[in-house]
């Protein structure tokens, strides 16, 4: 009981990093960024929004590059430490937790639009992509392919499911951590370089 307190202590104390960080930034933009910035960082919180969706959306609708990236690399960071730290909470939440209405983004002329989000089959998707990863035998090379899973833009392949497939693939924390970390870092950087480079092109 008081081991799962201290890691309750942690997970709150990782939520109140990521709460400091979203107003800092928050507060350094105008209400025009502000509600924009506000809507995204949840929309990527909830699946299947990631930052192949959010960056460009939020670059096109002004958002300043390095406050808008290092918000989603941070965010990242913390979901890898808090899943890591505090597994049973995110069963918890996957059990308990109904489906439930939520705006989703569109990307083509952005609007929102109404969706419904099942956390509990989102789980299930894992648990069989964590299966064909685990069938194709990669032995040693487990965390490079995890690292080409997090590192590639595609919906599905970000912080919240690479931390939970490395756990049940059995990968130590540590390696799960690096992985996220630089796999975010360098993905935020590419999805950045070819939105300002498709930019430049319609420019010209």
């Amino acid at each position: 009981m008081i081991y799962r307190l201290k890691l309750l202590v942690v997970f709150v104390s990782i939520v109140a990093v990521g709460a400091l960080l979203f107003l800092t930034i928050l507060n350094l933009l105008t209400p025009d960024q502000q509600k924009w910035y506000s809507a995204l960082s949840l929309a990527y919180f909830l699946p299947p929004a990631g930052k192949e969706t959010v960056i460009p959306l939020g670059l096109s609708q002004g958002l300043p590059i390095l406050p808008w990236c290092i918000t989603l690399f941070f965010f990242d960071f913390l979901v890898c430490i808090g899943f890591l730290t505090n597994w049973w909470l995110l069963e918890f939440l996957i059990a308990h937790i109904p489906p439930f209405p939520f705006l989703g983004i569109k990307r083509q002329k952005p609007h929102f639009y109404k969706k419904k989000i099942s956390l509990k089959l989102w789980y299930e998707k894992l648990h069989k992509k964590t299966k064909e990863i685990e069938a194709k035998k990669y032995g040693k090379l487990l965390p490079i392919a995890l690292f080409i899973f997090m590192l590639v833009p595609f919906q599905g392949t970000g912080a919240m499911s690479t931390t939970i497939i490395g756990t049940w693939l059995g990968l130590r924390q540590k390696e799960t951590l690096f992985i996220v970390s630089i796999g975010s870092f360098l993905s935020i950087l590419l999805i950045v370089a070819i939105y300002l480079g498709i930019v430049e092109i319609w420019r010209v």
